[in-house]
């Protein structure tokens, strides 16, 4: 090794130790993707109903409020592949599974992660479920790198949790999120409708792949649960008014008619709209298309009887 190498060698071991120690930092600070992984691996075989989803379900779906033991394994911006992920992972042990909960958003079928602005999340389903998409990108293998957080603010998170044990979860033991209380609330709420549609309508044509390639996870999910004996609840949650009015006609219909042509297709499958359902009043939402802790207790009493109501076998 001549000298000019080893001086590269040298001025680059102390940086790979540190960016090295922050890797293994980053990610000792648990976090909603580390707990559901733990506590699914804790509890999953007892479970009989597994709901997913992105926040819509993470923020409207509450298992302790089912009579029957439940699970919420949906998390920020999770796309249809990813529930397909997580419910392959985990379905050979849940022995008691009943039935499976499956949000249908208005960006459900056109949103694909990877394409989207939170495509760095997927780092955390490849680090802390050990997903193996994307196993050869160091950007979804690796905190540091994959992490929009910049790096200072890297070492804060560290040094928080090492000094005060301050962690990243926001989710309960049933993986259900307590960030969207009344209290954070912004005054102004009701208002991002609109904005929060417009991000989320595609143009369906150039959507295409991501369509076929949601509706495949979709359908694998779904023929899983007909080998099991397993019910599956396609769900539109609630949205206010600000939101519902501003949809894309044709998005939304995309979600409609695919949802019931697959409970028509389908012996184990119900559709479940509740995109506009008057039960629901402002008192009810964190946001324009999420519901705040109080909402999610009201929606999942409605589904808890809703499951009572459907809980007889299926026809074959």
């Amino acid at each position: 090794m001549n000298r000019f190498a080893k001086h590269i060698v040298i001025f680059l071991l102390p940086i790979t130790c540190v960016l090295g120690l922050m890797e293994y930092g980053m990610r000792s600070v648990p976090n909603d993707y580390s707990y559901k992984h733990s506590r699914l691996d804790s509890s999953i075989s007892r479970i009989r109903i597994w709901s997913f989803g992105s926040s819509h379900g993470l923020a409207g779906i509450r298992p302790e409020v089912f009579s029957l033991p439940a699970f919420n394994s949906a998390h920020v911006s999770q796309t249809l592949p990813y529930d397909a992920f997580l419910f392959d992972k985990y379905i050979d042990r849940v022995d008691a599974l009943e039935w499976v909960i499956l949000p249908i958003s208005y960006f459900t079928f056109t949103d694909c992660l990877e394409e989207e602005y939170e495509w760095w999340r997927i780092k955390n389903y490849c680090l802390y479920y050990d997903c193996p998409l994307h196993r050869n990108d160091i950007h979804y293998r690796s905190e540091i790198i994959g992490n929009p957080m910049p790096l200072y603010q890297q070492v804060g998170r560290i040094t928080r949790y090492l000094i005060s044990g301050t962690d990243d979860i926001r989710c309960d033991s049933l993986g259900f999120d307590l960030h969207y209380c009344r209290e954070r609330r912004e005054p102004n709420w009701y208002m991002n409708g609109e904005e929060r549609v417009r991000v989320n309508t595609k143009d369906l044509t150039r959507a295409q792949h991501c369509i076929m390639a949601n509706k495949h996870s979709l359908e694998h999910i779904i023929d899983a649960c007909a080998a099991r004996n397993v019910k599956v609840l396609l769900l539109t949650l609630p949205v206010c008014s600000t939101f519902y009015s501003n949809v894309d006609s044709a998005q939304q219909a995309l979600v409609t008619e695919t949802c019931n042509d697959l409970a028509d297709r389908y012996s184990h499958v119900l559709y479940l709209d509740m995109l506009r359902d008057e039960r629901f009043t402002e008192e009810d939402f964190f946001d324009a298309d999420h519901l705040v802790t109080s909402g999610a207790n009201k929606l999942t009493r409605i589904l808890d009887e809703y499951i009572r109501l459907h809980s007889l076998p299926f026809n074959e």
